[in-house]
């Protein structure tokens, strides 16, 4: 009867630790309602008090399973993550049961005077298991393990503990052996007993790889959904930006040439809307900060096609502003490119306005600056612009991608590379030829660019400088022609689109 006292008390000492310890590991706050726990825990006791009677070192064994049972039961977290827990639980409880016997030896020494052996006995179990209890609580008290354990956490502290707990477990099997020379039975149970614990780590370990691999894979995935988004909003980004800078670059040509119109008009007409259209005009400019200025130059030479005379005119009055050389030769029948509607006088205009402006550009930088510019020829039947200038031949590194990407080499002084870009646009619209002549018979410039409606859609480079001949050998789709003369082979510009 003494026996089952004691087992009551020692017991229900035990499991009482693994509640608290328990929930102390996932950070769950007990109720009062816990406390009737303490009669479950005393019956579990009972339970365990005959099996010690029977098999004694089963008890160990006992003990995690009626604490994971309870656990789950009480606190409905999974299997996985109580029957580990719990484990950790009793191991800690196992551990506390030594120092409170340490520090319960002078109680015991000190009921020496109580004659009655039983109820000294039950007095000591009893100081013992409340300092067990009180030891337990003061080990959470910890600023280590007060934060609790992740079970499928990434740091080696569950880890540590659960093994160290399996140990514990496993020694007090051991200490619950009849004597030294065990039966087969006992060796049986504990070799049965030692690889379950060792389940519940490999167990532990396969959940923990499982679920990490698991989140990574949802991290690789979600990283790669958010990478193929990043690329398509960047692509539809590089699509915006590509068209608002096409469309930017073709108002700062062609908003000054309406207002060069629109001013001619309201002077001519008088007409109050047209000085109403002027005045819009005008703010716009500001806003774009841009400036026009009319041509004082007179008999500009003029096609008879307001659209196309307007960059002939442009070219003119910036002439008079910057102090260069500009001439033009337009022939009879420029008026008829577009008389069958095979040709856009609107995409001529584009073609004459940024050809004009690279030009102009590139003429600027010489001595001696001279642009000239040719519309029609009596050699050719086809539609001809050619657009002479002074100055310093293309890079080699335009040359190697003209018509294919949108380059130049005057980025940091304002170039885009989308105005010759477009050029070649509109070039494989109409199937036209495209010729850069680096070697032009006209006196006094440096190069001149042809093209011609003929439906054919070559270009040709036209050049003596070796560095353009090794850099265009690679196009297949551009024929370089040698030119046997003396040129200029260290000045390059680029374009400024």
């Amino acid at each position: 009867m003494i026996d089952f006292v004691l087992s009551l008390i020692k017991y229900t000492a035990i499991f009482t630790c693994i509640l608290y310890a328990y929930t102390k590991l996932l950070r769950i706050k007990l109720s009062v309602w816990d406390v009737f726990d303490i009669p479950l825990f005393i019956a579990l006791s009972a339970v365990l008090h005959f099996v010690k009677i029977y098999v004694k070192i089963l008890v160990p064994i006992g003990f995690l399973i009626f604490g994971t049972v309870f656990l789950l039961l009480r606190f409905r977290k999974t299997f996985y993550e109580t029957a580990t827990v719990s484990t950790i639980s009793l191991g800690v409880s196992i551990t506390m049961m030594l120092p409170s016997f340490i520090i319960g030896l002078p109680i015991t020494f000190a009921l020496f005077f109580i004659k009655n052996e039983a109820i000294k006995t039950i007095i000591a179990q009893l100081a013992v298991s409340i300092i067990q209890i009180i030891a337990t609580f003061f080990l959470f008290k910890i600023k280590r393990l007060r934060s609790g354990v992740q079970p499928k956490g990434k740091t080696a502290t569950f880890e540590i503990l659960l093994f160290l707990s399996v140990g514990c477990i496993f020694t007090m099997m051991l200490l619950y052996t009849k004597n030294a020379e065990q039966s087969i039975f006992e060796i049986v149970l504990l070799v049965i007993a030692l690889c379950g614990l060792l389940l519940i780590v490999w167990w532990r370990r396969h959940i923990t790889y499982n679920y990490r691999e698991a989140v990574e894979q949802q991290n690789v995935e979600r990283l790669e959904n958010s990478f193929e988004e990043y690329k398509i909003n960047t692509a539809e980004k590089d699509l915006q930006l590509a068209v608002y800078s096409k469309l930017f670059h073709y108002l700062n040509k062609a908003v000054p040439d309406c207002a060069l119109f629109a001013e001619s008009a309201a002077e001519q007409s008088g007409s109050a809307d047209a000085r109403a259209l002027l005045e819009i005009l005008q703010r716009v400019l500001r806003e774009m900060n841009l400036a026009y200025e009319k041509c004082s130059l007179q008999n500009v030479p003029k096609t008879g096609v307001s659209g196309i005379d307007a960059p002939i005119i442009q070219l003119f009055a910036a002439a008079e502003r910057k102090n260069f050389d500009v001439s033009a030769d337009i022939s009879e029948g420029v008026e008829g490119w577009f008389a069958r509607g095979k040709i856009d006088k609107d995409d001529i205009y584009i073609l004459l306005r940024y050809l004009c402006d690279n030009a102009m550009i590139s003429a600027l930088g010489s001595t001696g600056a001279k642009v000239r510019v040719e519309l029609g020829g009596e050699e050719k039947p086809d539609p001809i612009i050619r657009i002479y200038d002074s100055g310093n031949g293309f890079d080699e590194e335009v040359l190697a991608k003209l018509g294919l990407e949108q380059i130049t080499t005057r980025a940091g002084v304002g170039g885009s590379g989308i105005g010759l870009f477009t050029v070649f646009q509109i070039l494989a619209k109409y199937g036209a030829s495209f010729t850069l002549d680096e070697a032009p018979k006209k006196n006094g410039f440096t190069k001149c660019i042809e093209i011609v409606f003929d439906g054919r859609h070559t270009v040709t480079v036209r050049t003596c400088r070796e560095g353009v001949i090794a850099a265009c050998a690679a196009r297949k789709d551009m024929t370089v022609e040698r030119v046997e003369s003396s040129c200029n082979e260290a000045p390059h510009d680029g374009t400024n689109g």
